[in-house]
Protein backbone atom coordinates (compact mmCIF):
# COMPACT_ATOMS: atom_id res chain seq x y z
CA UNK A 1 0.00 0.00 0.00
CA UNK A 2 0.98 3.64 -0.46
CA UNK A 3 1.46 6.50 2.04
CA UNK A 4 -2.26 6.83 2.52
CA UNK A 5 -3.00 3.15 3.14
CA UNK A 6 -4.55 2.64 -0.31
CA UNK A 7 -3.69 -0.09 -2.79
CA UNK A 8 -0.50 1.01 -4.52
CA UNK A 9 -0.44 1.59 -8.29
CA UNK A 10 2.90 1.23 -10.10
CA UNK A 11 3.70 2.15 -13.68
CA UNK A 12 6.21 1.14 -16.32
CA UNK A 13 7.33 2.23 -19.74
CA UNK A 14 7.55 -0.48 -22.37
CA UNK A 15 9.04 -0.26 -25.84
CA UNK A 16 9.77 -2.82 -28.50
CA UNK A 17 13.21 -1.45 -29.35
CA UNK A 18 15.85 0.93 -28.07
CA UNK A 19 16.43 0.41 -24.37
CA UNK A 20 13.82 -2.33 -24.42
CA UNK A 21 15.76 -4.42 -26.95
CA UNK A 22 15.17 -5.28 -30.61
CA UNK A 23 11.90 -6.74 -31.90
CA UNK A 24 11.41 -10.32 -30.84
CA UNK A 25 13.08 -9.85 -27.48
CA UNK A 26 11.11 -9.88 -24.26
CA UNK A 27 11.02 -6.75 -22.13
CA UNK A 28 10.94 -6.88 -18.37
CA UNK A 29 10.15 -4.15 -15.89
CA UNK A 30 10.57 -4.49 -12.14
CA UNK A 31 9.27 -2.48 -9.22
CA UNK A 32 10.39 -2.47 -5.64
CA UNK A 33 7.42 -2.69 -3.33
CA UNK A 34 8.54 -1.61 0.08
CA UNK A 35 9.15 -2.96 2.49
CA UNK A 36 9.74 -6.45 1.15
CA UNK A 37 8.28 -7.42 -2.20
CA UNK A 38 9.27 -7.11 -5.83
CA UNK A 39 7.03 -7.35 -8.89
CA UNK A 40 8.26 -8.09 -12.38
CA UNK A 41 6.27 -7.75 -15.60
CA UNK A 42 7.31 -9.28 -18.91
CA UNK A 43 5.94 -8.26 -22.32
CA UNK A 44 6.29 -10.80 -25.10
CA UNK A 45 5.36 -10.71 -28.82
CA UNK A 46 2.20 -12.73 -29.46
CA UNK A 47 3.61 -14.04 -32.71
CA UNK A 48 7.34 -13.40 -33.10
CA UNK A 49 7.55 -11.92 -36.59
CA UNK A 50 8.60 -8.60 -38.07
CA UNK A 51 5.04 -7.87 -39.21
CA UNK A 52 3.44 -8.61 -35.89
CA UNK A 53 2.10 -5.58 -34.11
CA UNK A 54 -0.03 -7.30 -31.48
CA UNK A 55 1.61 -7.70 -28.09
CA UNK A 56 0.74 -10.02 -25.29
CA UNK A 57 1.39 -8.66 -21.82
CA UNK A 58 2.18 -11.38 -19.35
CA UNK A 59 2.74 -10.65 -15.73
CA UNK A 60 5.07 -12.73 -13.67
CA UNK A 61 4.72 -11.79 -10.04
CA UNK A 62 7.81 -12.53 -8.05
CA UNK A 63 7.02 -11.80 -4.45
CA UNK A 64 10.05 -11.88 -2.23
CA UNK A 65 8.68 -11.87 1.27
CA UNK A 66 10.71 -11.08 4.38
CA UNK A 67 13.72 -13.34 4.63
CA UNK A 68 12.81 -16.81 5.81
CA UNK A 69 15.43 -18.65 7.81
CA UNK A 70 16.92 -21.15 5.36
CA UNK A 71 18.58 -24.43 6.24
CA UNK A 72 22.26 -23.98 7.14
CA UNK A 73 23.36 -27.38 5.87
CA UNK A 74 25.19 -26.67 2.62
CA UNK A 75 28.63 -28.08 1.81
CA UNK A 76 31.43 -25.66 2.71
CA UNK A 77 33.72 -26.47 -0.20
CA UNK A 78 35.89 -29.53 0.34
CA UNK A 79 34.28 -31.72 -2.32
CA UNK A 80 33.83 -28.84 -4.78
CA UNK A 81 37.43 -27.67 -4.48
CA UNK A 82 36.44 -24.18 -3.28
CA UNK A 83 38.56 -24.95 -0.22
CA UNK A 84 42.05 -25.04 -1.71
CA UNK A 85 44.79 -27.55 -0.96
CA UNK A 86 46.76 -25.11 1.21
CA UNK A 87 43.75 -24.80 3.49
CA UNK A 88 44.06 -28.47 4.51
CA UNK A 89 46.74 -29.69 6.93
CA UNK A 90 47.25 -32.64 9.27
CA UNK A 91 49.19 -33.86 12.29
CA UNK A 92 50.89 -36.44 10.06
CA UNK A 93 50.54 -38.07 6.63
CA UNK A 94 51.36 -41.55 5.44
CA UNK A 95 54.35 -41.31 3.03
CA UNK A 96 53.24 -40.99 -0.58
CA UNK A 97 56.26 -43.08 -1.58
CA UNK A 98 54.51 -46.03 0.06
CA UNK A 99 50.98 -45.09 -1.01
CA UNK A 100 50.48 -42.33 -3.62
CA UNK A 101 46.78 -42.13 -2.74
CA UNK A 102 47.49 -40.84 0.78
CA UNK A 103 47.69 -37.06 0.88
CA UNK A 104 45.99 -34.18 2.71
CA UNK A 105 44.66 -32.77 -0.56
CA UNK A 106 42.73 -36.01 -1.09
CA UNK A 107 40.77 -35.56 2.15
CA UNK A 108 37.71 -34.55 0.14
CA UNK A 109 34.38 -36.35 -0.02
CA UNK A 110 33.86 -38.49 -3.15
CA UNK A 111 37.53 -38.49 -4.19
CA UNK A 112 38.28 -41.42 -6.52
CA UNK A 113 38.74 -44.76 -4.80
CA UNK A 114 42.18 -45.18 -3.33
CA UNK A 115 42.50 -41.50 -2.40
CA UNK A 116 42.12 -40.13 1.12
CA UNK A 117 44.05 -38.58 3.96
CA UNK A 118 45.87 -41.34 5.81
CA UNK A 119 47.59 -40.54 9.08
CA UNK A 120 51.30 -41.20 9.33
CA UNK A 121 50.88 -43.02 12.63
CA UNK A 122 48.32 -45.43 14.05
CA UNK A 123 47.84 -43.35 17.16
CA UNK A 124 44.57 -42.09 18.64
CA UNK A 125 44.21 -38.33 18.30
CA UNK A 126 45.79 -37.86 14.87
CA UNK A 127 43.95 -34.97 13.24
CA UNK A 128 43.02 -33.38 9.96
CA UNK A 129 42.62 -29.56 9.97
CA UNK A 130 40.53 -27.48 7.58
CA UNK A 131 40.90 -23.69 7.34
CA UNK A 132 37.53 -22.35 6.11
CA UNK A 133 39.07 -18.99 5.29
CA UNK A 134 36.41 -16.93 7.01
CA UNK A 135 34.23 -17.92 9.98
CA UNK A 136 31.36 -20.25 9.17
CA UNK A 137 28.45 -21.69 11.09
CA UNK A 138 29.28 -25.41 11.04
CA UNK A 139 26.27 -27.68 11.51
CA UNK A 140 27.47 -31.11 10.39
CA UNK A 141 30.19 -33.46 9.16
CA UNK A 142 30.16 -36.12 6.43
CA UNK A 143 32.93 -38.74 6.41
CA UNK A 144 34.05 -41.57 4.12
CA UNK A 145 36.84 -44.10 4.31
CA UNK A 146 39.54 -44.88 1.73
CA UNK A 147 37.48 -46.17 -1.14
CA UNK A 148 39.28 -49.26 -2.47
CA UNK A 149 40.95 -50.22 0.79
CA UNK A 150 39.39 -51.53 3.96
CA UNK A 151 40.42 -48.42 5.88
CA UNK A 152 38.12 -46.02 7.69
CA UNK A 153 37.64 -44.08 10.91
CA UNK A 154 35.04 -45.56 13.27
CA UNK A 155 34.92 -42.82 15.95
CA UNK A 156 36.24 -39.28 16.10
CA UNK A 157 36.02 -35.95 17.89
CA UNK A 158 35.70 -32.42 16.51
CA UNK A 159 37.48 -29.31 17.77
CA UNK A 160 37.20 -25.77 16.46
CA UNK A 161 38.96 -22.42 16.69
CA UNK A 162 38.77 -18.86 15.37
CA UNK A 163 42.56 -18.30 15.33
CA UNK A 164 44.17 -21.80 15.26
CA UNK A 165 45.68 -21.11 18.72
CA UNK A 166 42.81 -21.45 21.18
CA UNK A 167 40.81 -24.61 20.55
CA UNK A 168 37.47 -25.87 21.87
CA UNK A 169 35.89 -29.30 21.53
CA UNK A 170 32.34 -30.08 20.51
CA UNK A 171 30.79 -31.39 23.71
CA UNK A 172 27.86 -33.60 24.68
CA UNK A 173 25.00 -33.02 27.16
CA UNK A 174 27.29 -33.68 30.12
CA UNK A 175 30.03 -31.27 29.06
CA UNK A 176 32.39 -34.04 27.96
CA UNK A 177 34.20 -34.09 24.64
CA UNK A 178 31.67 -35.58 22.27
CA UNK A 179 32.59 -38.82 20.48
CA UNK A 180 30.92 -39.08 17.08
CA UNK A 181 30.30 -42.36 15.29
CA UNK A 182 32.21 -42.74 12.03
CA UNK A 183 31.98 -45.17 9.15
CA UNK A 184 31.24 -48.88 8.94
CA UNK A 185 32.79 -49.41 5.51
CA UNK A 186 35.22 -47.61 3.20
CA UNK A 187 32.78 -46.01 0.76
CA UNK A 188 29.38 -45.15 2.34
CA UNK A 189 29.13 -41.49 3.51
CA UNK A 190 28.25 -41.07 7.19
CA UNK A 191 26.57 -37.83 8.32
CA UNK A 192 26.71 -36.40 11.85
CA UNK A 193 25.05 -33.23 13.14
CA UNK A 194 26.94 -30.77 15.30
CA UNK A 195 24.42 -29.68 17.93
CA UNK A 196 24.50 -26.88 18.75
CA UNK A 197 26.27 -25.53 15.65
CA UNK A 198 29.64 -23.84 16.15
CA UNK A 199 30.93 -20.59 14.67
CA UNK A 200 34.50 -21.17 13.60
CA UNK A 201 37.18 -20.65 10.98
CA UNK A 202 39.32 -23.72 11.75
CA UNK A 203 37.97 -27.27 12.21
CA UNK A 204 39.89 -30.35 13.33
CA UNK A 205 38.76 -33.96 13.01
CA UNK A 206 40.53 -36.15 15.61
CA UNK A 207 40.55 -39.87 14.73
CA UNK A 208 40.01 -41.99 17.87
CA UNK A 209 39.38 -45.51 16.55
CA UNK A 210 39.59 -46.97 13.07
CA UNK A 211 39.43 -50.07 10.95
CA UNK A 212 42.84 -51.16 9.64
CA UNK A 213 44.24 -47.59 9.37
CA UNK A 214 43.03 -44.01 10.14
CA UNK A 215 42.00 -42.93 6.62
CA UNK A 216 39.43 -40.27 5.87
CA UNK A 217 37.53 -38.33 3.22
CA UNK A 218 35.51 -35.38 4.49
CA UNK A 219 32.95 -32.65 3.89
CA UNK A 220 31.89 -29.97 6.37
CA UNK A 221 28.32 -28.66 6.33
CA UNK A 222 26.98 -25.26 7.32
CA UNK A 223 26.72 -21.73 5.96
CA UNK A 224 29.28 -19.02 5.34
CA UNK A 225 27.88 -15.62 4.41
CA UNK A 226 30.92 -13.34 4.62
CA UNK A 227 32.86 -14.84 1.73
CA UNK A 228 31.27 -13.25 -1.33
CA UNK A 229 32.94 -10.94 -3.85
CA UNK A 230 32.04 -7.39 -2.76
CA UNK A 231 34.31 -5.38 -5.08
CA UNK A 232 32.03 -5.69 -8.11
CA UNK A 233 28.57 -4.18 -8.30
CA UNK A 234 26.47 -1.20 -9.27
CA UNK A 235 27.60 0.99 -6.37
CA UNK A 236 31.31 0.12 -6.56
CA UNK A 237 33.63 2.73 -8.05
CA UNK A 238 37.26 1.96 -8.92
CA UNK A 239 40.03 4.55 -9.18
CA UNK A 240 43.81 4.36 -9.37
CA UNK A 241 46.93 6.45 -8.88
CA UNK A 242 47.61 6.13 -12.63
CA UNK A 243 46.90 3.86 -15.56
CA UNK A 244 48.07 3.29 -19.12
CA UNK A 245 45.93 4.84 -21.84
CA UNK A 246 43.27 2.76 -23.59
CA UNK A 247 43.66 1.50 -27.14
CA UNK A 248 41.63 -0.91 -29.22
CA UNK A 249 43.98 -3.82 -28.60
CA UNK A 250 44.22 -3.64 -24.84
CA UNK A 251 42.90 -1.77 -21.87
CA UNK A 252 44.58 -0.93 -18.59
CA UNK A 253 41.89 1.26 -17.04
CA UNK A 254 41.00 0.88 -13.35
CA UNK A 255 37.69 -0.95 -13.95
CA UNK A 256 39.63 -3.73 -15.72
CA UNK A 257 40.90 -4.82 -12.29
CA UNK A 258 37.83 -7.12 -12.00
CA UNK A 259 38.89 -10.69 -11.33
CA UNK A 260 36.95 -12.07 -14.33
CA UNK A 261 38.35 -9.42 -16.69
CA UNK A 262 40.50 -10.65 -19.58
CA UNK A 263 42.69 -7.57 -19.18
CA UNK A 264 43.93 -5.85 -16.00
CA UNK A 265 44.65 -2.55 -14.34
CA UNK A 266 48.16 -1.44 -15.29
CA UNK A 267 49.93 1.41 -13.52
CA UNK A 268 51.42 4.03 -15.83
CA UNK A 269 54.62 4.20 -13.80
CA UNK A 270 56.89 1.37 -12.73
CA UNK A 271 57.56 2.68 -9.26
CA UNK A 272 56.25 2.42 -5.74
CA UNK A 273 53.39 4.50 -4.36
CA UNK A 274 51.03 3.29 -7.08
CA UNK A 275 47.64 2.04 -5.95
CA UNK A 276 44.25 0.75 -7.04
CA UNK A 277 41.24 1.73 -4.91
CA UNK A 278 37.68 0.45 -4.48
CA UNK A 279 34.90 2.67 -3.17
CA UNK A 280 32.43 0.02 -2.03
CA UNK A 281 29.63 2.49 -1.36
CA UNK A 282 28.14 1.33 1.94
CA UNK A 283 30.79 0.01 4.36
CA UNK A 284 31.52 -3.70 4.06
CA UNK A 285 33.13 -6.31 6.27
CA UNK A 286 36.29 -7.37 4.38
CA UNK A 287 37.53 -10.91 5.05
CA UNK A 288 39.84 -11.76 2.17
CA UNK A 289 41.38 -10.92 -1.20
CA UNK A 290 42.11 -12.70 -4.49
CA UNK A 291 44.71 -11.51 -7.04
CA UNK A 292 45.81 -12.48 -10.56
CA UNK A 293 48.17 -11.05 -13.17
CA UNK A 294 47.48 -9.37 -16.50
CA UNK A 295 45.48 -11.40 -19.00
CA UNK A 296 45.46 -9.57 -22.37
CA UNK A 297 49.06 -9.77 -23.48
CA UNK A 298 51.82 -12.29 -23.91
CA UNK A 299 53.95 -10.20 -21.60
CA UNK A 300 54.31 -11.62 -18.12
CA UNK A 301 53.05 -8.86 -15.84
CA UNK A 302 51.91 -9.41 -12.26
CA UNK A 303 52.29 -8.08 -8.72
CA UNK A 304 54.55 -10.14 -6.46
CA UNK A 305 53.80 -8.45 -3.13
CA UNK A 306 51.60 -5.68 -1.79
CA UNK A 307 50.14 -4.03 1.30
CA UNK A 308 46.53 -3.07 2.04
CA UNK A 309 45.17 0.20 3.39
CA UNK A 310 41.56 1.06 4.15
CA UNK A 311 39.46 4.05 5.16
CA UNK A 312 35.90 5.27 5.61
CA UNK A 313 36.48 8.85 4.46
CA UNK A 314 39.72 8.87 2.34
CA UNK A 315 41.21 11.25 4.91
CA UNK A 316 42.30 8.86 7.65
CA UNK A 317 43.86 5.67 6.28
CA UNK A 318 44.72 2.51 8.20
CA UNK A 319 47.31 -0.06 7.14
CA UNK A 320 46.35 -3.68 7.58
CA UNK A 321 48.39 -5.41 10.28
CA UNK A 322 48.09 -8.81 11.86
CA UNK A 323 47.34 -9.03 15.56
CA UNK A 324 50.20 -7.90 17.83
CA UNK A 325 52.26 -6.72 14.86
CA UNK A 326 53.57 -3.17 14.55
CA UNK A 327 54.60 -3.38 10.91
CA UNK A 328 52.31 -3.46 7.89
CA UNK A 329 51.39 -6.92 6.66
CA UNK A 330 53.07 -7.63 3.32
CA UNK A 331 50.96 -10.04 1.31
CA UNK A 332 52.64 -12.38 -1.13
CA UNK A 333 51.21 -11.92 -4.61
CA UNK A 334 51.33 -14.02 -7.74
CA UNK A 335 53.97 -16.24 -9.32
CA UNK A 336 52.42 -16.16 -12.80
CA UNK A 337 49.75 -14.20 -14.68
CA UNK A 338 46.85 -16.68 -14.56
CA UNK A 339 46.84 -18.47 -11.20
CA UNK A 340 44.65 -16.96 -8.48
CA UNK A 341 46.37 -16.15 -5.19
CA UNK A 342 43.99 -16.00 -2.25
CA UNK A 343 44.48 -14.59 1.26
CA UNK A 344 42.03 -14.68 4.16
CA UNK A 345 42.56 -12.08 6.86
CA UNK A 346 43.25 -13.04 10.47
CA UNK A 347 41.64 -9.73 11.43
CA UNK A 348 38.65 -8.81 9.26
CA UNK A 349 37.94 -5.08 9.03
CA UNK A 350 35.03 -2.82 8.10
CA UNK A 351 35.64 -0.09 5.52
CA UNK A 352 34.21 1.79 2.56
CA UNK A 353 37.51 2.41 0.73
CA UNK A 354 40.17 -0.27 0.21
CA UNK A 355 43.52 0.14 -1.58
CA UNK A 356 46.09 -2.32 -2.85
CA UNK A 357 49.59 -0.84 -2.75
CA UNK A 358 52.02 -2.89 -4.92
CA UNK A 359 55.51 -3.31 -3.46
CA UNK A 360 57.21 -5.66 -5.90
CA UNK A 361 56.19 -6.77 -9.37
CA UNK A 362 57.31 -8.80 -12.37
CA UNK A 363 58.25 -6.55 -15.32
CA UNK A 364 55.33 -4.12 -14.75
CA UNK A 365 52.57 -3.34 -12.26
CA UNK A 366 49.46 -5.12 -13.55
CA UNK A 367 46.69 -6.63 -11.52
CA UNK A 368 43.30 -8.28 -11.45
CA UNK A 369 41.72 -8.62 -8.01
CA UNK A 370 38.59 -9.11 -5.93
CA UNK A 371 37.74 -8.32 -2.33
CA UNK A 372 35.84 -10.90 -0.29
CA UNK A 373 33.40 -10.10 2.49
CA UNK A 374 29.79 -9.14 3.14
CA UNK A 375 27.68 -6.03 3.69
CA UNK A 376 28.15 -4.40 7.06
CA UNK A 377 25.28 -5.15 9.44
CA UNK A 378 23.79 -2.66 11.88
CA UNK A 379 24.20 1.09 11.56
CA UNK A 380 25.05 2.07 7.97
CA UNK A 381 27.41 4.79 9.13
CA UNK A 382 27.82 8.33 7.90
CA UNK A 383 26.50 9.12 4.39
CA UNK A 384 24.45 5.90 4.13
CA UNK A 385 20.99 4.74 5.16
CA UNK A 386 18.41 2.02 4.62
CA UNK A 387 15.28 2.79 2.61
CA UNK A 388 13.53 0.19 4.76
CA UNK A 389 14.89 -1.84 7.69
CA UNK A 390 15.31 -5.09 5.74
CA UNK A 391 17.16 -3.54 2.79
CA UNK A 392 20.91 -2.98 2.31
CA UNK A 393 22.57 0.37 2.94
CA UNK A 394 22.49 2.91 0.09
CA UNK A 395 24.34 6.19 -0.28
CA UNK A 396 22.60 9.36 0.88
CA UNK A 397 23.19 11.63 -2.12
CA UNK A 398 22.08 14.71 -0.18
CA UNK A 399 24.45 14.33 2.79
CA UNK A 400 26.20 17.64 3.60
CA UNK A 401 25.05 19.15 0.31
CA UNK A 402 24.74 22.90 -0.18
CA UNK A 403 21.21 24.07 0.59
CA UNK A 404 19.02 27.01 -0.34
CA UNK A 405 15.57 28.33 0.63
CA UNK A 406 13.49 30.81 -1.37
CA UNK A 407 12.85 32.82 1.83
CA UNK A 408 15.21 35.83 1.97
CA UNK A 409 15.47 35.50 5.74
CA UNK A 410 17.45 32.26 5.35
CA UNK A 411 20.02 34.15 3.30
CA UNK A 412 20.92 36.51 6.14
CA UNK A 413 24.33 35.71 7.63
CA UNK A 414 22.90 35.96 11.15
CA UNK A 415 20.03 33.54 10.53
CA UNK A 416 20.69 30.34 12.52
CA UNK A 417 17.40 29.04 13.89
CA UNK A 418 15.98 26.35 11.64
CA UNK A 419 18.60 26.94 8.94
CA UNK A 420 18.29 24.86 5.78
CA UNK A 421 21.54 22.91 6.21
CA UNK A 422 20.25 21.13 9.32
CA UNK A 423 18.19 18.87 7.04
CA UNK A 424 21.32 17.32 5.52
CA UNK A 425 23.76 17.27 8.46
CA UNK A 426 23.42 13.51 8.98
CA UNK A 427 21.90 13.88 12.45
CA UNK A 428 18.76 11.88 13.23
CA UNK A 429 17.97 14.13 16.20
CA UNK A 430 14.38 15.24 15.65
CA UNK A 431 14.18 17.95 18.31
CA UNK A 432 13.12 21.29 16.83
CA UNK A 433 16.49 23.10 17.23
CA UNK A 434 18.14 20.35 15.10
CA UNK A 435 15.71 20.64 12.17
CA UNK A 436 15.33 22.95 9.19
CA UNK A 437 12.22 25.14 9.57
CA UNK A 438 10.39 26.82 6.68
CA UNK A 439 7.19 28.82 6.65
CA UNK A 440 5.09 30.98 4.33
CA UNK A 441 5.46 34.20 6.30
CA UNK A 442 7.46 35.84 3.46
CA UNK A 443 6.58 33.58 0.49
CA UNK A 444 3.39 31.88 -0.64
CA UNK A 445 5.00 28.47 -1.13
CA UNK A 446 8.30 27.85 0.71
CA UNK A 447 10.87 25.86 -1.29
CA UNK A 448 13.90 24.01 0.09
CA UNK A 449 16.73 22.88 -2.22
CA UNK A 450 19.83 20.68 -1.87
CA UNK A 451 22.72 20.42 -4.33
CA UNK A 452 23.77 16.78 -4.88
CA UNK A 453 27.14 17.89 -6.26
CA UNK A 454 26.85 15.99 -9.54
CA UNK A 455 24.03 14.86 -11.80
CA UNK A 456 22.45 11.71 -10.44
CA UNK A 457 19.57 9.40 -11.30
CA UNK A 458 17.30 10.12 -8.35
CA UNK A 459 14.90 7.30 -7.46
CA UNK A 460 13.35 8.78 -4.34
CA UNK A 461 13.93 10.30 -0.94
CA UNK A 462 13.09 9.91 2.73
CA UNK A 463 12.00 12.90 4.84
CA UNK A 464 12.38 12.58 8.60
CA UNK A 465 9.83 14.98 10.10
CA UNK A 466 9.38 16.69 13.44
CA UNK A 467 6.75 15.15 15.69
CA UNK A 468 6.48 17.90 18.34
CA UNK A 469 7.18 15.59 21.28
CA UNK A 470 8.37 16.38 24.82
CA UNK A 471 9.33 20.03 25.36
CA UNK A 472 8.80 20.74 21.63
CA UNK A 473 5.09 20.17 22.20
CA UNK A 474 4.66 23.69 23.63
CA UNK A 475 5.86 25.64 20.58
CA UNK A 476 3.54 27.50 18.18
CA UNK A 477 5.14 25.59 15.30
CA UNK A 478 3.05 22.56 16.29
CA UNK A 479 -0.12 24.39 15.25
CA UNK A 480 1.48 25.87 12.14
CA UNK A 481 2.59 22.44 10.90
CA UNK A 482 -1.03 21.31 10.68
CA UNK A 483 -1.67 24.07 8.14
CA UNK A 484 0.47 22.11 5.64
CA UNK A 485 -1.53 20.49 2.85
CA UNK A 486 1.17 18.75 0.80
CA UNK A 487 4.87 18.36 0.02
CA UNK A 488 6.01 18.07 -3.60
CA UNK A 489 9.46 16.85 -4.65
CA UNK A 490 11.24 17.90 -7.86
CA UNK A 491 14.58 16.98 -9.43
CA UNK A 492 16.04 19.75 -11.58
CA UNK A 493 19.21 20.50 -13.53
CA UNK A 494 19.47 24.12 -12.38
CA UNK A 495 19.75 25.67 -8.89
CA UNK A 496 17.65 28.25 -7.06
CA UNK A 497 14.61 28.03 -9.28
CA UNK A 498 11.45 29.90 -8.32
CA UNK A 499 9.34 28.06 -10.93
CA UNK A 500 9.55 24.26 -10.89
CA UNK A 501 8.74 22.11 -13.93
CA UNK A 502 5.88 19.65 -13.53
CA UNK A 503 7.63 17.10 -15.74
CA UNK A 504 10.50 17.08 -13.23
CA UNK A 505 8.22 16.18 -10.34
CA UNK A 506 9.28 13.05 -8.47
CA UNK A 507 6.17 12.78 -6.31
CA UNK A 508 3.76 14.41 -3.88
CA UNK A 509 2.56 13.46 -0.40
CA UNK A 510 -0.61 15.10 0.96
CA UNK A 511 -2.40 15.31 4.29
CA UNK A 512 -4.80 12.51 3.26
CA UNK A 513 -4.81 9.99 6.13
CA UNK A 514 -2.15 12.23 7.76
CA UNK A 515 0.49 10.87 5.35
CA UNK A 516 2.48 14.12 5.22
CA UNK A 517 2.67 14.24 9.04
CA UNK A 518 4.20 10.77 9.51
CA UNK A 519 7.58 10.57 11.20
CA UNK A 520 9.14 9.04 8.07
CA UNK A 521 7.77 10.20 4.71
CA UNK A 522 8.93 8.19 1.69
CA UNK A 523 8.58 9.75 -1.77
CA UNK A 524 9.31 7.44 -4.72
CA UNK A 525 9.82 8.69 -8.27
CA UNK A 526 7.75 6.69 -10.81
CA UNK A 527 10.91 6.57 -12.93
CA UNK A 528 14.44 7.69 -12.00
CA UNK A 529 14.88 11.41 -12.77
CA UNK A 530 18.30 12.69 -13.72
CA UNK A 531 19.30 15.94 -12.09
CA UNK A 532 21.58 17.66 -9.64
CA UNK A 533 19.21 19.71 -7.50
CA UNK A 534 16.41 18.27 -5.38
CA UNK A 535 13.59 20.62 -4.35
CA UNK A 536 10.89 20.21 -1.72
CA UNK A 537 7.95 22.60 -2.05
CA UNK A 538 5.28 23.06 0.58
CA UNK A 539 1.67 24.06 -0.06
CA UNK A 540 -0.77 25.17 2.62
CA UNK A 541 -4.39 24.20 3.16
CA UNK A 542 -6.69 26.41 1.08
CA UNK A 543 -9.30 28.54 2.87
CA UNK A 544 -7.95 27.69 6.33
CA UNK A 545 -8.80 30.18 9.06
CA UNK A 546 -5.08 30.70 9.72
CA UNK A 547 -3.02 31.38 6.59
CA UNK A 548 0.40 30.51 8.08
CA UNK A 549 1.87 27.02 7.90
CA UNK A 550 5.28 25.50 8.62
CA UNK A 551 7.49 22.73 7.21
CA UNK A 552 9.95 21.10 9.60
CA UNK A 553 12.60 18.93 7.89
CA UNK A 554 14.76 17.11 10.43
CA UNK A 555 16.64 15.08 7.82
CA UNK A 556 16.35 14.56 4.06
CA UNK A 557 17.92 11.41 2.56
CA UNK A 558 18.08 11.11 -1.24
CA UNK A 559 18.83 7.88 -3.10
Amino acid sequence: RDHYGNKKTVGARFSRSGSGGPPGYHITAAWLLLPSATVCATMLPLRPSAATTTLLLSLLLLVMMPAVRTACTGPLGLASGEILDWQISASSVYPTAWDAGCHMRYARLHQPNGRAWCSGRKVAGEWLLVDLGVPAKVTGVITQGKGDNKEWVTTYQVSYSMDAYVWHYVRDHYGNKKVLSGNTDSHTPRHNYIVPPVLSRFIRIHALTWHSHPSLRLELLGCQECKQVVSEGVQVRVTASSHLSWNKRKSCEPHEVALLSHRAWCAKRKKKHQWIQWDLGPPHRITGIITKGRGDTRRRHWVQSYTLTYSNDTVIWYTYKDTNHLDAKVFMGNLDKDTERRHYFNEAFTARFVRINPKHWHQAIALRAALLGCPHEGDCGQRFFRVSPDMPCVENLAWSGRTWVNDIRHQWSGWHYGRAGLAVDGSMNTSLPRCAVLDNFSVDEPVWMVDLGTREDVKGLIIITWQGESQDNQTLYRDYVFGLDKLSVFVELRPRLTELSENKECGTVTRLNNAVFKERVHVECPQPIRGRYVYIRGTGVANRWHRLFSIVLCEVQVY
